[in-house]
């Protein structure tokens, strides 16, 4: 009777854990250019929620392909109940060499919700310069006040987004998304936990919750300003020589 009971305990188990609903979004990712890629390019394709303006989307899914073939094709499978038919949801895409960023795409390509379905072509452009990376910013005013206190603060980037940065004591990374005039940083960054003064961890914070506030950037020859949602100067930097 033990064994029986144990038997019916697992099949039970096996129907409550297997209830949970799994979709997928299928589709191409492709470009215009009539160029080859290097070997080795990866084409990342993500699923994404984009329901909030004023904040960094969150990834629901997230795959990588060796780009065998333009179009190359794609599945992202998803948790069904992650997904809330008021709010919005996107793919993007982008093909990488290492960590060069050859391809992205620049446009909001919906799917799921709002009369999408669950199927989408995505046209990737070619990847501009942005002319952030391979340059060391300086930080020198946070929302409009003059950066004063310990270390020296500031940041720099990769091409593909990736982006170091130190604040009054500790350092931080991670890997912000970047288009033609806009960036943000998602809040999975990686941080050093360093014993500091109280005003270099409070120039810390400042810091990180200044880039979680940005949306936008203007590049003017040697400075650089990172803005949020209203196009006002959350963070701004310098270029050190």
């Amino acid at each position: 009777m033990k064994r029986f009971s144990g038997w019916m305990a697992l099949c039970l188990g096996a129907l409550i854990g297997g209830s949970a609903m799994a979709g997928t979004v299928t589709g191409t990712a492709g470009y215009r250019e009539r160029i080859a890629l290097p070997p080795g390019a990866v084409l990342e394709v993500q699923l994404l929620d984009v329901s909030r303006m004023d904040v960094a989307a969150t990834v629901l899914s997230s795959r990588r392909y060796a780009m065998g073939a333009v179009p190359q094709a794609f599945e992202l499978a998803y948790d069904d109940a992650l997904i809330d038919p008021a709010m919005s949801y996107s793919v993007s895409a982008r093909i990488l060499m290492g960590d060069k960023l050859l391809f992205t795409t620049d446009t909001h390509n919906p799917v799921l919700t709002r009369d999408a379905g669950d199927s989408v072509d995505l046209m990737l452009v070619k990847a501009a310069p942005t002319g952030l990376d391979g340059r060391d910013w300086a930080l020198r005013e946070i929302a409009g006040v003059p950066v004063e206190g310990p270390g020296m603060p500031g940041i720099s980037f990769e091409a593909g987004g990736r982006y170091f940065g130190r604040g009054g004591c500790n350092s931080f990374q991670g890997e912000a998304e970047i288009g033609p005039g806009r960036i943000s940083f998602p809040d999975n960054m990686g941080m050093t936990m360093m014993a500091c003064s109280q005003e270099a961890e409070a120039l810390d914070r400042r810091f990180v919750e200044a880039l979680a506030q940005v949306t936008g950037y203007v590049l003017e020859a040697d400075a650089l300003s990172l803005t949020d949602a209203s196009g006002s100067t959350v963070l701004r930097f310098v270029s050190q020589p």
